[in-house]
């Protein structure tokens, strides 16, 4: 082993990956909402980019544009006719220029290219605007309105009664207790002064707890909690009926009745089993999030990658969604003014990469859908069973089996079907679920994970609530039909898909 520095040769094997090998598998990863979004961009950056479907001009500007190709044609043939190309390099340097003050200009500038050229009455360009949702009231908006309709509270009073409402979480509970509220305000009339409608006046625990009071009194029932026991008694409070029961069981037995432990809950309060029952049906419609009807989320939208439906015979086709994805293709204009570019090296050179650029995406984009297409048929293929009898005929896949059977490695398969998405005839499910391990059966054939689960949940549901079946008889059910797994792994399966356990499954 030498140690002493110098000069030396070695030949190494290395892959290097090329652009556009790069972009094909960055391409290839994308779902279609992603894939949409990708194209977007690429058709406002890139000018050489367009939709065929999108060319509707007028015809005299149709007409134009066929004859300048024609005269370019004209003046690259007639190597003779110099003035007629020094015409056509003046019209495309024009041209150019106007390509770049259409990129680098201000869209909504009064002296944009691009503003002045929509021309129109404005008020109906944007009359989208007028009709476009508004934003949705938060919680804490909601709750100051109320306030602001209670004459009787005091300036001060309604000051520190906002002060507490801005310290609730999006459940509508307290984040921080009163007492860590008035001491924030006392620290920050010392630092910066008061505020003008609360004064001077030293804050008292009492004027905290009359403000607290007047929140919790407003809509939703429930706000202003320190937490769940808190929130569910506020509400029990409010309901006009007698609830002393549910209150006890809500402050002393919630664990309890977490698991279903009704007999322990009529033994430590003295009622009967009917009356813990009518109990727990009035703590089970109260709202432990009072504020989430407010929280302003956003559903995610999904747009299924992948369609897969029966044809005629009954045979399942399948089909790569392309038809929010436009059709994409590289302009005639600007390939033919690459043609005559040839004494403007720097209009040259933009062009040619950015034809370039976009010939990478066309063929990435079709190696894409092309690949996908091949996965997924494959997928069905060996899940048929799965599309026509339900989760029960799930069978074991793995990816490698997919990749061998294409002739692809198998990470093209991982990236193929990440984040992908299948419609088929009464479901909407990731192009990954169609992948899952599976259990040797007694007649040697296997059992995916997805089945072993659908027996367990079929055996659950046609089980006697009053005897509910243990997660070891479930394992001697399964048994019985060739299924051999063991008493944890059912426990697993149960907890996964939510499911509780024998005893919180039990009626009284």
């Amino acid at each position: 082993m030498r140690l002493d520095a110098g000069l030396f040769q070695q030949q190494v094997q290395k892959q290097i990956l090329s652009p556009q090998m790069i972009q094909s598998m960055e391409i290839l990863v994308l779902n279609q909402q992603q894939l949409e979004d990708r194209i977007s961009e690429e058709l406002e950056e890139n000018v050489t980019l367009e939709r065929p479907e999108a060319e509707s001009v007028p015809e005299e500007a149709k007409e134009s544009a066929d004859e300048e190709p024609a005269t370019a044609a004209e003046g690259a043939a007639d190597a003779e006719s110099e003035s007629t190309e020094q015409q056509d390099l003046l019209e495309l340097t024009e041209r150019y220029e106007q390509l770049q003050e259409l990129q680098m200009g201000d869209y909504w500038s009064e002296t944009s290219p691009v503003r002045k050229a929509r021309g129109g009455d404005e008020d109906e360009q944007f009359e989208w605007i007028q009709q476009a949702e508004g934003r949705a009231e938060t919680l804490p908006e909601y709750l100051i309105g109320q306030l602001r309709l209670k004459s009787s509270l005091s300036p001060r009073q309604t000051a520190l009664c906002e002060e507490i409402i801005y310290n609730l979480d999006d459940r509508g509970w307290l984040i921080h207790p009163v007492e860590e509220i008035r001491a924030a305000l006392q620290d920050g009339f010392a630092r910066h002064g008061s505020d003008p409608r609360i004064g001077r006046d030293p804050l008292t625990e009492k004027e905290m707890g009359i403000a607290l009071n007047h929140v919790q009194y407003l809509d939703p029932s429930g706000i202003g909690a320190i937490d769940l026991k808190d929130c569910l008694c506020l509400q029990l409070q409010r309901d006009p009926g007698t609830n002393e029961l549910e209150e006890f069981i809500v402050r002393e037995h919630l664990s309890d009745l977490a698991h279903n432990r009704l007999p322990h809950i009529a033994r430590a309060t003295g009622s009967s089993i009917e009356e813990v029952k009518q109990a727990v049906e009035v703590i089970r419609s109260l709202e432990p999030n009072p504020g989430g009807p407010f929280r302003q989320e956003l559903n995610p939208r999904i747009v299924p990658d992948v369609i897969i439906e029966p044809d005629e015979k009954g045979k399942f086709q399948v089909e790569v969604n392309s038809s929010s994805v436009p059709r994409l293709r590289i302009s005639p204009q600007y390939r033919e003014m690459l043609k005559v570019a040839g004494k403007d090296p720097e209009l040259r050179k933009y062009l040619k990469k950015r034809i370039e650029n976009a010939e990478w995406l066309i063929g990435a984009v079709s190696q894409r859908n092309s690949t996908l297409q091949r996965v997924a048929e494959e997928v069905v293929l060996r899940q048929e069973r799965f599309f026509r009898d339900g989760d029960r005929h799930l069978q074991p896949l793995r990816m490698q089996d997919v990749a061998d059977a294409v002739g692809v490695n198998v990470s093209t398969v991982s990236r193929a079907i990440s984040g992908k998405w299948f419609q088929a005839p009464g479901m909407i499910r990731e192009l990954r679920s169609l992948f899952t391990g599976g259990t040797l059966k007694d007649d040697g054939s296997k059992e995916s994970r997805g089945g072993v689960i659908a027996r367990i949940q079929e055996l659950v549901k046609n089980e006697d609530s009053a005897k509910p079946l243990s997660d070891a008889q479930i394992v001697v059910k399964l048994g019985e039909v060739g299924v051999r797994i063991s008493r944890r792994t059912v426990t697993k399966y149960r907890e996964s898909e939510g499911m509780p356990s024998s005893r919180e499954r039990r009626q009284y």
